[in-house]
């Protein structure tokens, strides 16, 4: 088995695991729309990972990906995972951290920018980097895409996915996560200018709505065309295929699940509590969010032909690219 050498740090937690990250994962964990999206991009990867290589999961999180590509995959690896808030991937530890197999890395800050994955692991270090439901929240994606670029060893593979790219040619009526972040966003501040549950929050919305931009942003930021994504990746010097697109269903339930975990709440429905909200803004917030989403479901199985009484359909890209 594939050693680490003594520039790179391995990662041991040294903060508890937050409610954000405890909630994220039981939240999407089981979740068939989860499980479908890894089960493809793993099996786009398993055709090109042998015994013994050494595949990084950048942007771990709590661990969700990595579960599945362990018990997925026939080939012994070197499993090691990268990620930027410790409070999150000390779930992902609590859970794989006693598999010898597997790693743990967290990519250091400085100036008020994150690390570039050679500086965390080295460079010509792994054989293999996946990453899923990340990319999209990377702001930079050319100084990211350099430094897998220079982790990797030649001729490495790159494979990344996401369900919050935009596309020319996209199907009617299927969804980006961001689509339904967004309705569920208007409709609760519908709620909030027309029912006396939410009276209180009414004052000084229209000002609340400009200043939290940058929170909501923050947690879901607007998605960028396919085409910004294969520019980013031929400056790092990366050969790409052709992207695969695949619709995956989403259950009502199942989403409700995600759309409730706080952490994500505070980017969904910023103007009531913002940041940080009292326990009271906290519970309001969160029926506001239940409320719009049950009415965002109704209209979608209304008017949404890809849409029926339990599920909807949102599209995700696979981009696979080798060094």
């Amino acid at each position: 088995m594939n050693q680490i050498n003594a520039m790179q740090k391995k990662w041991i937690p040294d903060m508890p695991v937050s409610k954000g990250a405890e909630g994220y994962h039981n939240a999407v964990i089981g979740a068939s729309w989860n499980v479908d999206n890894i089960n493809e991009l793993i099996a786009i990867i398993k055709p090109d990972i042998d015994e013994n290589d050494i595949v990084v999961d950048f942007g771990a999180g709590t661990g969700a990906s990595a579960i599945s590509i362990l018990e997925q995959l026939d080939a012994k690896i070197s499993l090691w995972l990268v990620d930027n808030s410790p409070a999150w991937l000390a779930k992902a530890y609590e859970i794989l951290g006693k598999n010898p197999n597997v790693s743990f890395f967290i990519l250091g800050k400085k100036d008020g920018k994150y690390g570039t994955l050679d500086k965390t692991i080295g460079k010509n270090a792994a054989d293999m980097v996946i990453s899923a439901n990340t990319f999209h929240l990377v702001p930079d994606l050319e100084n990211a895409f350099s430094g897998i670029f220079r982790a990797l060893k030649s001729p490495g593979k790159f494979v990344f996915q996401s369900g919050n790219i935009s596309r020319q040619g996209m199907p009617k009526d299927v969804l980006m996560i961001e689509d339904t972040i967004h309705s569920v966003h208007d409709i609760a501040l519908g709620m909030i200018n027309s029912n006396p549950m939410f009276e209180e929050y009414k004052a000084g919305i229209s000002e609340r709505i400009v200043s939290e931009i940058p929170q909501r942003k923050f947690v879901f930021p607007s998605p960028r065309d396919m085409d910004v994504y294969l520019e980013a990746l031929n400056h790092a010097g990366f050969q790409h295929e052709n992207p695969v697109y695949k619709k995956i269903r989403v259950k009502y339930a199942d989403w409700m699940n995600f759309l409730r975990v706080r952490r994500l709440q505070a980017g969904i429905l910023p103007e009531i509590g913002g940041r940080y909200p009292s326990p009271k803004e906290e519970r309001d917030r969160d029926a506001a969010i239940v409320l719009a989403a049950k009415q965002l479901f109704r209209e979608l199985e209304e008017k949404n032909s890809l849409a029926d009484s339990k599920s909807f359909a949102v599209e995700w890209a696979y981009i696979k690219c080798r060094k």
